[in-house]
């Protein structure tokens, strides 16, 4: 996100210290910073309370990377000028820098309540609460931000930026267009543009676009991050894997292009060399719990002791990986499962892991002590997963007492019973994936309208409303309602013929059960469903209906409805 501080003032300052000021700010303009540092130091030993030199250190300081400085400095000055906005302001920029988002907002709340036409106040408070995940809120202040300084370059890429990532492209195209339109060849700019191309499914314009941008920029991150991207959507892997190897020669360090390149070897199956990078591109992971963290990382070796394995990640990756614990159990003495937070639901099911000796989910530590940890997303690359060796047949299972539980909410009279999910839950940053994995549930109707089947919704939550459908939503048995962890989903498909899901974490437990399960796959598609057009190694039973155009769902559903109706039929 681009941000920055209010400028420098010379404001109220002592007559005598104003020469010095002067020379301070100039040295700072230049980039001689620590020459700069000298000269503020020295004035802050002669008046420790001065607002203004207390304000322009503080930006001094962030510039020189010392964060604790630069709160303290501001600090000071909002309590010596609380009715100044530049201090509070700059206190706020100083504090999202400190990660202490909450702080940083009320800062900047009362900088744009002194100055409510300070439009970098109101930039920076839109980061803050996207940092907050308030993004509805972050969108408004970046939009009032740009009202108030139509050329502010900062605000428009924040707005256009958070745009894309939340899929609203054409809303994305005008924050960038602000830019764009007063100069042409601006990087990020353009970038942003392909970038919403390429979410209206225009690919082959975006890579072009994208191709210019990082010929013209070689040095840009972000135009060669967007054109791996864009190409890996396009199943150009080659280029893409080139293009997140020009971001990692900038920016070793590059998250995203790490996993890029992982998911480029794996989708072309070079799985030895895939999840070794991807290893990499989990690096900084580490566990919520401190103890869990305190363990050294298992990568293997012959352990005598307990072995805690935990959650990272997705549901349906955590899903995918846990196959091979068997496969490990016989290399340490005893295995334990630590899931926090968002990986409890998953415990019922993981229970029926083949080498799991124990589950934590209550935060306790497991007896006798463990001796390692690992990720279960670090055990495809342990056990040097192949795609030719993937299956070794089902390798989870519904309790039975819950299959028999929810055996009377099943409809048992009709030929097929076919469970449905149609939405996928991604991170708040990537709204886009959340629009494009999942099917508008309106999208179904031609589908619930076969004869002879029974559905049944697997979908939880609120997402499970199924209002949109009108008359066909009768359809619909609404037991997702009645789901209330990984337990009762593995139950609830265990009574069922067959399951009809998007790319979810659902699609995972059909095919770990070993059930017929028909995945609705993006044109975009991840690494895991690359191998093969229409099946998959990971789970046998599971038939891939792959988009054939950018976002278009009606002839995936469609071909679904023809091979559903001649499934009852034949029943």
């Amino acid at each position: 996100m681009a941000q920055r501080p209010a400028p420098p003032t010379a404001d109220d300052v002592d007559g005598s210290a104003l020469e010095a000021l002067a020379r301070a700010i100039d040295l700072q303009q230049r980039g001689r910073l620590d020459d700069a540092e000298r000269e503020y130091a020295s004035l802050l030993s002669r008046n420790a309370r001065d607002p203004t030199v207390l304000i322009n250190a503080g930006v001094l300081a962030l510039a020189r990377g010392d964060v604790d400085a630069s709160i303290a400095r501001t600090s000071a000055a909002t309590a010596l000028v609380p009715a100044n906005a530049i201090a509070h302001a700059n206190l706020g920029y100083a504090l999202i820098h400190a990660h202490r988002y909450d702080a940083a907002l009320a800062a900047l709340d009362r900088a744009v309540a002194l100055k409510p036409d300070f439009a970098q106040a109101h930039n920076n408070r839109g980061i803050a609460l996207l940092r907050l995940k308030r993004r509805t809120q972050a969108r408004e202040a970046f939009a009032r931000a740009l009202d108030l300084l139509p050329a502010y370059v900062e605000a428009a890429l924040n707005l256009g930026e958070l745009e894309n990532q939340d899929g609203r492209a054409a809303a994305a195209r005008d924050a960038f267009q602000r830019i764009a339109s007063r100069d042409a060849d601006h990087v990020l700019a353009n970038v942003g543009l392909a970038f919403a191309d390429a979410l209206e499914g225009r690919l082959n314009e975006s890579i072009a676009s994208l191709r210019l941008s990082a010929d013209r920029h070689p040095g840009n991150v972000a135009a060669w991050q967007t054109l791996a991207a864009v190409s890996n959507w396009a199943g150009l892997h080659e280029e893409a894997e080139r293009a997140y190897r020009n971001v990692l020669s900038i920016d070793d360090a590059h998250r995203d292009a790490r996993f890029g390149v992982a998911s480029t070897l794996l989708s072309r199956g070079r799985y030895a060399e895939g999840f070794a990078a991807f290893e990499r591109s989990r690096e900084s992971f580490l566990p919520g719990a401190a103890w869990v963290r305190a363990l050294p990382a298992w990568t293997g070796e012959r352990l005598d002791g307990t072995l805690v394995l935990h959650g990272e990640q997705g549901l349906g990756d955590v899903i995918q990986f846990a196959r091979f614990v068997a496969q490990l159990r016989e290399r340490v003495e005893r295995i334990v499962v630590w899931l926090d937070d968002y990986w409890k639901p998953l415990a019922p099911l993981l229970a029926t892991l083949q080498g799991i000796d124990e589950i934590i989910v209550d935060g306790r530590r497991p007896q006798p002590s463990a001796r390692a940890r690992a990720s279960i997303l670090s055990l495809p690359a342990i056990a040097g997963a192949k795609p030719e060796s993937l299956w070794d047949g089902p390798y989870l299972a519904a309790a039975p007492d819950r299959i028999a539980s929810w055996r009377s909410r099943v409809d048992a009279s009709a030929r097929l019973r076919v469970g449905l999910a149609w939405s996928v839950h991604a991170r708040d940053d990537f709204g886009l994936v959340t629009r494009h994995k999942s099917v508008p549930i309106a999208a179904l109707a031609p589908l619930v309208d076969v004869a002879s089947v029974a559905f049944h919704s697997i979908q939880p939550g609120a997402a499970g409303d199924t209002a949109s459908l009108a008359a066909s939503a009768d359809a619909i048995i609404p037991t997702g309602s009645m789901i209330a962890d990984f337990g009762d989903t593995a139950a609830l498909i265990a009574n069922l013929d067959l399951v009809i899901t998007p790319d979810t974490a659902v699609a995972h437990v059909a095919g770990a059960l070993g059930k017929p399960v028909w995945l609705l796959e993006r044109f975009h598609g991840c690494w895991r469903w690359r191998l093969a057009e229409k099946t998959s190694p990971w789970y046998p039973t599971l038939r891939i209906f792959r988009q054939r155009r950018f976002d278009a769902w009606t002839d995936v559903v469609a071909a679904v409805r023809d091979e559903l109706a001649a499934a009852a039929r034949s029943l």
